[in-house]
């Protein structure tokens, strides 16, 4: 990469809302489920060993892996909650950490919907609900059918009411959890997006049918946003318009125009316009069509620049800009190095979003500014609930094979997080 990419935007002072970066890179919203797994949703030790040893340089903006906002809008096991006083307790933990370091965090905050875990939901006694009645997979509709609990479709109260866990769990981020942003998941199948898609609501009410209607959840979340905060200085959002993560696959030959595109570009319009009236969100962060959920698929002719070109605030765009590494090599193909040169030199206001090369380099800053090898990422540690191949990879020492590992017993590698409460 060299001195050409050192020079580069990427490693330029940027601001965003009332924080000053240090440089461009980015640590993307990761999910790794090392979170408790008894029910109660906490962080552990393992993630704060783990956030702490990616922001060790100063300056950097982590993403934080995505946060569920209520048990009403849905559970899955081993990811963290925002809702209560004890979840914000452990999070201050790992926050407190990260700024210790001199960095900064944004939380990501979701609600599975129709993709949360049926059996904890029934456990529970909660609803288990999406916009509309269809599921998002097979395999989801026969466990519903075998644990005989139905999915159901929200009811006009119940949007209102996550609506209001979106903006309480905002603000439980903010106030009790110690993060600089929190960053609304408009993606990845999750229920944001279970609105805005056709293939997801087909609703016949106002929050259904026309384009406008199904950006009504996500355009309500954002009003009540500005009320509680008094502005979106401090709020981010990620997109995407390629995405098939979560059933979100759409028929060729049906549509004129990729869906995704359109209420992409659709909510993009809006939040620009909020811009001009003084509302200016924090930053839009979009994934590239390089990448769908943790795959990396083949783009095609598809492209963000459509998006890129509705959007004038602060951007991160993450997706497959160190995919093209491979293990004892220095450097990256030319294909992967000119598109992340490119895209962060396009605009001074653009950032770029890393996600398995953080997994498996702590470093990354540096060894992205000093061209050094980037060890690979060993996807089948990605949602396991262990230590192994979540804390196993050290800074760099030398490009010999399995020389950046950090040496732990085997009972250390099985061991799971204890809650940091």
């Amino acid at each position: 990469m060299g001195k050409e990419m050192q020079e580069s935007n990427l490693f330029k002072p940027i601001t965003i809302g009332e924080v000053t970066l240090s440089h461009r890179v980015v640590h993307a919203p990761t999910s790794r489920s090392r979170s408790t797994g008894d029910g109660s949703h906490i962080p552990t030790d393992l993630m704060l060993q783990y956030y702490d040893s990616r922001s060790k340089h100063a300056g950097t903006l982590i993403i934080f892996e995505s946060c569920l906002v209520s048990p009403d809008g849905g559970l899955v096991p081993y990811k963290s909650g925002v809702w209560n006083q004890e979840q914000c307790r452990a999070l201050k933990v790992i926050t407190d950490q990260i700024h210790a370091n001199g960095s900064f965090v944004s939380c990501q905050i979701f609600a599975p919907g129709r993709v949360a875990n049926i059996k904890e939901m029934k456990e529970k006694g909660l609803l288990y609900s999406a916009p509309s009645v269809i599921f998002h997979a097979q395999s989801h509709k026969v466990e519903s059918e075998k644990l005989q609990y139905p999915l159901c479709e929200l009811s006009i109260d119940q949007i209102a009411r996550i609506e209001d866990d979106f903006v309480q769990a905002a603000a439980n981020c903010l106030d009790l959890a110690g993060f600089d942003f929190i960053e609304l998941h408009g993606s990845s199948g999750f229920l944001i997006e279970q609105f805005l898609s056709p293939i997801s609501n087909t609703r016949n009410d106002q929050y259904g049918g026309s384009l406008e209607n199904r950006c009504r959840f996500l355009f309500e979340i954002i009003d009540k946003l500005i009320r509680k905060l008094g502005s979106l200085s401090k709020v981010g959002i990620r997109l995407s318009a390629w995405s098939e993560h979560f059933g979100m696959i759409y028929p060729k030959g049906v549509y004129d125009v990729h869906p995704p595109l359109l209420f992409c570009q659709y909510v993009l319009d809006h939040l620009e316009k909020l811009k001009r009236q003084g509302y200016e969100i924090g930053y839009v962060s979009l994934t590239e069509p390089r990448v769908s959920g943790n795959n990396d698929q083949d783009p095609k002719d598809n492209s963000n620049q459509s998006l890129v070109d509705r959007w004038s605030g602060k951007l991160i765009r993450a997706g497959g800009y160190a995919s093209n590494y491979k293990s004892n090599t220095a450097t990256a193909t030319a294909n992967a190095n000119t598109c992340l040169q490119q895209d962060v030199n396009a605009d001074d206001r653009t950032l770029i979003a890393f996600s398995r090369p953080f997994t498996s380099n702590p470093d990354l800053i540096t060894r992205l500014k000093n061209d050094l090898k980037l060890d690979n990422y060993q996807r089948e540690f990605f949602y396991s609930h262990s230590l192994q191949g979540y804390l196993t990879f050290g800074d760099y020492v030398d490009d010999t094979e399995g020389s950046n590992s950090l040496p732990y017993s085997e009972d250390e590698l099985q061991r799971e997080g204890t809650p940091l409460v």
